[in-house]
């Protein structure tokens, strides 16, 4: 595979499309499809395929991706590193509560230590899409451990909380039972996000009658509307609150479990980002 060819691919593999990526490379779109044809052929293996009037990589064309920007990131290193120049720059993708309250603290003393940081703002399925075809080099997404395509490591847990004012009966205890729960107006998630489906079903598991005051999405917003008074929600207990707030621990829900996922060629590059958090070489 010669290194013109991976490039090309791999700049036609970012936009999904010949004019865009063409227009990018400075060459024609013709000449283009005759270097994608060409490495397919040398390959064996069919890279895209038409989905209605939109192109899509097949599972070989993903892979090629991948490789092919890991490539071109490697070549790009090493000449920094050849001329003496600061470490790579690290992408991570992750959601806007990770990045806020589970990795940002982090993020600020990687930052501090002279290394660059870009973040891409994503959601789980998203977050993992983008280390796996080469756009970031390390993905943090809760609940359930990454699929095998990558390594992981689990970086933090926290319980779950109930937010309420401080007024609030509930506040002045020290834990709360999900019956407690019972008849409460909540500040929930859209249907569908991951963390309203397991509320809801933790909730109705337990035989709580509840009422959706608002749906709003991100940790900020829930929280920011509990302090509103629109309701009392529920979210992961790392998250900060404004003064006139109280969270309390809820017994039957489980802890949320924090993961740092990146493909293995990008080991070296994430490890200063995973030391913040305790993880070995």
């Amino acid at each position: 595979m010669e290194a013109d060819a991976l490039r090309s691919f791999a700049v036609f593999a970012e936009h999904r499309n010949f004019t865009t990526a063409a227009r990018e490379l400075h060459i024609s779109q013709p000449s283009l499809h005759v270097k994608i044809r060409k490495l397919a052929a040398a390959l064996g293996v069919e890279l895209y395929e038409r989905d209605g009037r939109r192109l899509a990589l097949t599972a070989a064309g993903e892979r090629l991706a991948a490789y092919a920007l890991d490539s071109r990131r490697r070549a790009e290193e090493f000449l920094r590193e050849l001329h003496d120049e600061s470490a790579p720059t690290l992408t991570i993708a992750a959601g806007r509560g990770a990045l806020r309250w589970v990795i940002g603290e982090p993020i600020q003393r990687v930052g501090g230590q002279g290394r660059r940081v870009h973040v891409i703002t994503a959601d789980r399925d998203a977050a993992l899409g983008a280390v796996t075809s080469g756009r970031a080099d390390l993905a943090v997404v809760a609940h359930d451990p990454p699929g095998r395509q990558v390594e992981a490591t689990q970086i933090a847990t926290y319980r779950q909380v109930l937010v309420l004012g401080d007024g609030h009966p509930l506040a002045r205890r020290r834990q709360v039972r999900l019956g407690d729960l019972d008849g409460l107006d909540l500040v929930v998630p859209p249907a569908g996000r991951p963390h309203r489906r397991a509320l809801e079903r933790a909730l109705l598991d337990a035989g709580v009658r509840w009422q959706v005051a608002a749906e709003v999405d991100g940790w900020d917003l829930l929280v920011h509307l509990a302090a509103l008074g629109v309701g009392a929600t529920v979210v992961n207990g790392c998250v900060g609150l404004p003064d006139g707030l109280r969270a309390v621990p809820i017994h039957g829900l489980p802890e949320i479990r924090y993961w740092a996922a990146w493909r293995p060629p990008r080991r070296a590059v994430v490890q200063d980002l995973l030391d913040q958090f305790g993880v070995g070489r």
